[in-house]
C-alpha cells in the first residue's frame, strides 16, 4: 500500500475519478448518515447520483480534454482547482442543503489563486479524501445497522378502523403549526393581548379545550401520533434527529386515512409548504395541491403556496361524496431552531407574537368562509405543538429536562378548536391529546358509545444532550406534569 501511494504522489499520471467520483461518494455518504430521513427516497438518490458524481465526471472529463492538448503543462492546477470547487459545491449542497454563492465564490478564487503556487501536491488532498470517504463508509454502515436496518414498524392496526360511520359530513383539519392554548397564551412567558380570539371562535360553536396537549413537541413526532392514534416513543431513543419514516405514515395510508377512506371519503391534503413532503412520500390521498414539478431533489421546504385559495377552490370542485380536508398551515411555528441565533428571549417572544396576531386574522377568515360555504361540515382546528417561548432557541428544549411548568406548557399546550353538533360534547370532554382525536370523532360518527379512556395522554420529549440523554415525560396521562425518563 505504501509503495503505490509513493507511485502515485511522484507519477505524472492525474486520474479523473479521484476529483469527481471520490468527493461525490463522501458527499453522498455524508448527506445519508446526517440527513437520512430528508432524502431517503430513490428520487432524490438518482438526483444525487447525478448531481454529485455524473456532472462532475462530466466536467473533468470535459475540461481535461482541452488541457490536454491546449495546456498539458498546466493540468495539476486544473485538478488542484477542481477538486476543491467540486467539493465546496457539493459539500455546500449537503450541509445547506441549498447554494451559498458568497462563500462559494471565496473558495474557488482562493482555489485558483493558491493553484499557481501549490497543484503540484493537490495529489495529497486527494488522499486526504480518500480517508474522509473510508471513515464515511464506516460511519455510514454503523448509521444504517444500528439505526434503520434494526427499525421495527411501530404503528398498529386501531379498532376503530372496522367502524362504519352513520354520519358523514365533510371534515376539515386546520393545522396552524406552534399555535399554542389560551392558557399557555396569557401565561407569564407568551402575555399574548390577543386571546380575544378564542372567544370568537366559541361564538362561532367551537368547543375549545385549554388543557389539551400534543403528545409530542414538533410537527413529525406529534403528527404520526395524532394519525395513527398512537404513540411511537421515539423509536425508543434510537433516531437522534428527526423520527424515521414520518413524512410516509403522516401522509401515507396510516390507520386515520384508511378509515375515512373504507367509509367513502375523499381525501384531500392542502398544504402551504413541502414539509411534509420534501422525502417524496407515497402519499395516500386523492388530491394534493402540491405537484411533483414542485418538489425537488434537495429538500428545501419553502414553497408559499396560496392555501386559502387552493382550499376554496377544491371545495367549489368536490363531487358530492364525503370529503376530508387536511390544511397545513407552517405559521405561527416557533421560534428559532438553531442556538447560533443572536436574538434574545424577548425577541424570540415579540417576533412569535405578531406571526400569532397575523396567523389569528387567516384562521378567521378561513373559519368564516367554510362555516358559511359548508355549514354542516365538522372543523378541528389542531395545533401540532406549542411555540417554544421562554427558550432561546428550540435546541435548548433538548439539551437538558426542566422542572418549570410553563416552559412544558410552552412545548405542547396547543390549540384544539372542534366545530361539530351539540351531541359531539361528551366525545370532546374526553380529548386530552392528539393520540385521542380521531378516536372519539370517529365512534361519534359511527353512533358508538364514548370510548373508554385508556389510551396513553402523556407528553414525551427526546433529550439529546447532557448527562442523562434519553426520552423524557412532562405530562403524565392524567395531565399532571413530571419529569421522568423512561427506561430503554
Amino acid at each position: 500500500m505504501k509503495d503505490q501511494l509513493l507511485k502515485y504522489l511522484r507519477s505524472d499520471r492525474h486520474l479523473w475519478w479521484t476529483v469527481s467520483i471520490i468527493p461525490g461518494i463522501y458527499s453522498i455518504l455524508y448527506l445519508y448518515t446526517n440527513n437520512f430521513t430528508l432524502v431517503n427516497s430513490w428520487y432524490q438518490l438518482a438526483g444525487f447520483l447525478f448531481m454529485f458524481i455524473v456532472v462532475p465526471v462530466t466536467g473533468i472529463l470535459f475540461l481535461d480534454a482541452i488541457f490536454k492538448k491546449y495546456f498539458p503543462q498546466h493540468r495539476g492546477k486544473l485538478y488542484w482547482t477542481y477538486l476543491i470547487i467540486n467539493f465546496a459545491i457539493i459539500l455546500s449542497l449537503c450541509l445547506f442543503l441549498g447554494w451559498r454563492w458568497k462563500g462559494l465564490l471565496l473558495v474557488g478564487s482562493i482555489a485558483v489563486a493558491t493553484s499557481f503556487f501549490i497543484a503540484k501536491h493537490y495529489k495529497i488532498l486527494v488522499i486526504i479524501v480518500c480517508l474522509m470517504t473510508g471513515l464515511a463508509v464506516f460511519n455510514f454502515l454503523y448509521f444504517y445497522v444500528e439505526r434503520i436496518s434494526s427499525h421495527e414498524p411501530w404503528p398498529v392496526t386501531q379498532d376503530y378502523e372496522s367502524l362504519v360511520f352513520k354520519k358523514k359530513p365533510n371534515i376539515y383539519l386546520i393545522q396552524p403549526d406552534g399555535f399554542v392554548s389560551r392558557k399557555t397564551a396569557a401565561n407569564d412567558l407568551y402575555q399574548w393581548k390577543g386571546t380575544e380570539f378564542y372567544n370568537e371562535l366559541g361564538r362561532m360553536n367551537f368547543l375549545i379545550n385549554d388543557d389539551y396537549r400534543s403528545n409530542y413537541p414538533t410537527t413529525l413526532t406529534s403528527n404520526s401520533a395524532l394519525f395513527t392514534s398512537q404513540h411511537h416513543y421515539y423509536d425508543n431513543g434510537k433516531m437522534q434527529g428527526e423520527l424515521y419514516n414520518a413524512r410516509n405514515i403522516i401522509t401515507g395510508n396510516n390507520a386515520v386515512l384508511t378509515t375515512l377512506k373504507s367509509n367513502g371519503y375523499q381525501l384531500n391534503a392542502i398544504l402551504e409548504h413541502r414539509y411534509l413532503l420534501l422525502n417524496h412520500p407515497k402519499t395516500f390521498y386523492d388530491y394534493l395541491n402540491v405537484s411533483q414539478t414542485e418538489l425537488s431533489f434537495l429538500p428545501n421546504y419553502v414553497l408559499n403556496k396560496d392555501y386559502k385559495k387552493d382550499l376554496y377552490s377544491k371545495m367549489e370542485s368536490a363531487n358530492k361524496g364525503p370529503q376530508f380536508y387536511f390544511v397545513e398551515i407552517l405559521k405561527p411555528g416557533h421560534i428559532s431552531v438553531n442556538s447560533s441565533s443572536t436574538k434574545t428571549v424577548k425577541d424570540e417572544r415579540r417576533d412569535y407574537i405578531e406571526r400569532m396576531d397575523q396567523m389569528t386574522d387567516e384562521l378567521m377568515t378561513m373559519m368564516k368562509t367554510i362555516s358559511d360555504r359548508d355549514p354542516g361540515a365538522v372543523i378541528l382546528i389542531i395545533s401540532d405543538h406549542g411555540g417554544f417561548v421562554g427558550y432561546s432557541s428550540t435546541e435548548e428544549a433538548y439539551e437538558k429536562p426542566t422542572e418549570e411548568l410553563a416552559l412544558k406548557q410552552s412545548l405542547f399546550n396547543s390549540l384544539l378548536a372542534i366545530k361539530a353538533p351539540q351531541d359531539f360534547q361528551p366525545y370532546n370532554d374526553n380529548i386530552k391529546t392528539a393520540v385521542g382525536v380521531f378516536p372519539n370523532l370517529f365512534y361519534y360518527l359511527a353512533g358508538q358509545p364514548v370510548p373508554q379512556q385508556t389510551l396513553d395522554n402523556s407528553s414525551y420529549i427526546f433529550i439529546k444532550k447532557g448527562d442523562a440523554p434519553g426520552v423524557y415525560k412532562y405530562f403524565n396521562t392524567d395531565g399532571e406534569p413530571v419529569t421522568e425518563k423512561l427506561d430503554p
